[in-house]
């Protein structure tokens, strides 16, 4: 695997979106979102693979991104609420 942003970032995006999917998961264990849907087909290994993906598609996005300016917790919120409830 190529880590865009190197492995420190790719490492901190994935534990953010493990959190939010774990978060949502716990709140809304029968809501129609693709959270549910996936580990309803594939199980726990379908959630491990859908956050690998959206921590890639983050990843790619924010491709290059330095985030000393302390906009990296609002900018991955931003990405990941639209994914959390569709």
């Amino acid at each position: 695997m190529e880590f865009i942003n190197g492995f420190t970032s790719w490492m901190e995006t994935y534990h953010e979106v493990v959190a939010a999917i774990t978060k949502t998961r716990l709140q809304e264990p029968e809501a129609d979102n693709e959270i549910n849907r996936t580990h309803k087909t594939d199980g726990t290994f379908g959630i491990y693979v859908l956050a690998e993906r959206w921590t890639n598609e983050f990843e790619e996005k924010y491709k290059g991104r330095d985030w000393s300016d302390g906009s990296f917790f609002g900018t991955i919120e931003e990405f990941l609420t639209p994914k959390l409830s569709s």
